[in-house]
């Protein structure tokens, strides 16, 4: 691990949620930071419960049997708090409190959540050992022990029906200014919850700390208790986060505010494209378990959110290669490309023309040139590539035609004929990815003589089945998705899809093909 070394995802938090995202992205080869400050939400408390598999773990023991896991697929964690976020998808910096600066492809906020207590004295001391939230977490350890609940919000009443199972000695101590709904007070009467009212002094323990005594309530008599229910206020503390936009919401149940979170859409992702979070730092009533399943299912989407990046990176790249005139410069440098041969489907249209001045589009390594020259023509040969230009002309010369051959670079992308036309403007197996070939046609019919020729040949998509054009599909056509682009003082005589036969270049084995081809004739 290196400062300013950029990962495919940082996490932000080291809890159950930030691992199991990191495991479910390391062993998807992905690389791993999680940044984490050390200070697990449940640290308090002795023990974890309902974490299939690790019923009792100390909570520290289960974050360091964690982290021993992920390391195995080479994710790093390192020690410290993230003060800063910013930059955007593909290229976040994430800055700490140590001073030490990661790029990031994506984040995957996990951490920063605290509980906030009640006021009432005594009461935050003793949190995680006899004073407890969560029915799911620690109710079967008080089990039919004395339990006070403190309502704090109208939802104390829930807690109320929860508990009751566990113990038949409930006192729900409502504080002041909290009103429980009457239907809820009539069901904690009837399952035998005692109600009293005031908001209590304090929680008293023993001299010696070692044990809880009870509350001392509003009028100062004290409730003999052996345990202490409160619904904490869950708050997610992440102010890096503010100035990409993203705030903490509240989090609202039953009409009372019990927290707040970060709010995802069911990815994981927040309202800043490339930034996640999971766990309780979107839903505080998760549980350990399901906080450690929200991490790896938000983990599993940000993997497959760039497993899809990458591949788009991947498309342009291969696109850049193959359409770009760089690639061709460099393929065109190299052993022969093509065989020298004429096109089949020009030796099949072009007898039938008489000979005159041709434009040959992406003339290549100038096979089509050579043998429009070789039949009478007058051949002006383009290409995008000096490379390819070059080989024209020596080629050329090498058949006694360069008289008759003439180069010229032209990027036909952008070409335009400012007047200039030929009897016959032939284009073959010249592509472009994205429907890009009807702007061609209508480029090259510009360019056409009254009387002339327009003579386009592609693959077709049926060659799909064949394997041959596998990772270049984008740019395949038919002549029927040309049509339209033909200006009307033509004639379009043919259009069709031409099965002919080719040699598979592995295998040597002769494979059916098709092609697609338009001829069309300029009639004014």
């Amino acid at each position: 691990m290196s400062e300013n070394e950029t990962y495919d995802v940082v996490v932000i938090g080291g809890g159950v949620a930030g691992l199991s995202g990191a495991m479910a992205l390391g062993r998807s080869r992905r690389s791993v930071l999680v940044v984490d400050a050390g200070e697990p939400r449940n640290a308090p408390a002795d023990h974890a419960h309902n974490y299939l598999g690790r019923e009792g773990a100390p909570p520290l023991e289960l974050l360091a049997d964690g982290r021993a896991e992920v390391a195995a697929y080479d994710v790093e964690v390192v020690t410290d708090r993230v003060v800063g976020l910013s930059g955007e998808v593909d290229g976040f910096l994430v800055t700490t409190e140590g001073g030490r600066r990661y790029g990031a492809r994506r984040v995957l906020v996990t951490g920063g959540v605290v509980d906030e207590l009640p006021d009432v004295p005594g009461l935050a001391e003793r949190w995680g050992i006899d004073v407890l939230h969560c029915p799911y977490c620690h109710g079967w350890e008080v089990r039919d022990q004395a339990l006070a609940i403190l309502a704090t919000t109208p939802m104390a009443a829930h807690q109320g029906l929860l508990f009751s199972q566990l113990s038949d000695d409930v006192v729900m101590v409502v504080h002041d200014g909290v009103e429980l709904p009457d239907e809820e007070l009539e069901k904690l009467g009837a399952i035998g919850v005692r109600v009293v009212h005031g908001t209590p002094q304090e929680v008293v323990a023993k001299d010696d700390g070692d044990a809880l005594v009870g509350l001392r309530l509003a009028d100062g008599s004290i409730l003999e208790r052996q345990a202490i229910v409160v619904a904490s206020r869950p708050h997610v503390r992440a102010d890096y986060l503010g100035p990409l936009g993203i705030e903490p919401q509240p989090f609202e149940m039953g009409g009372a505010v019990l927290g707040s979170v970060i709010a995802v859409e069911p990815t994981g992702a927040t309202s800043v494209p490339g930034v996640f979070a999971a766990g309780n730092a979107t839903d505080i009533s998760m549980t350990l378990m399901a906080s450690a399943a929200h991490g790896n299912r938000v983990g599993a989407w940000i993997n497959a959110e760039l497993a899809s990046a990458d591949a788009d990176s991947a498309v342009r790249a291969r696109r850049d290669g193959f359409f770009e005139q760089p690639a061709w410069e460099e393929r065109y440098s190299g052993d022969r490309v093509w065989s020298g041969r004429v096109n089949v489907q020009l030796a099949a249209e072009a007898p039938s023309l008489t000979p005159g001045r041709a434009l040959d589009i992406g003339c290549g390594e100038g096979g089509d040139a050579i043998w429009l020259a070789s039949q009478g023509w007058e051949v002006t040969a383009v290409d995008f590539a000096e490379a390819a230009l070059a080989r024209t002309t020596e080629h050329a010369r090498e058949a006694g035609v360069e008289d008759r051959v003439h180069t010229r670079q032209v990027d036909v992308r952008t070409f335009e004929p400012t007047g200039e036309t030929w009897d016959l403007v032939t284009s073959h197996f010249f592509h472009l990815p994205d429907g890009g070939m009807p702007d061609v046609v209508r480029r090259l019919a510009a360019a056409v003589a009254p009387g002339g020729t327009l003579l386009v040949v592609g693959h077709h998509p049926e060659d799909l089945t064949t394997g041959l054009r596998h990772g270049h599909t984008s740019f395949m056509f038919t002549s029927d998705e040309l049509v339209p682009a033909v200006p009307p003082d033509f004639v379009v005589e043919v259009s069709e899809a031409r099965p002919r036969t080719q040699a598979h270049p592995e295998t040597g084995e002769e494979i059916a093909v098709a092609d697609a081809v338009l001829r069309a004739r300029r009639t004014s």
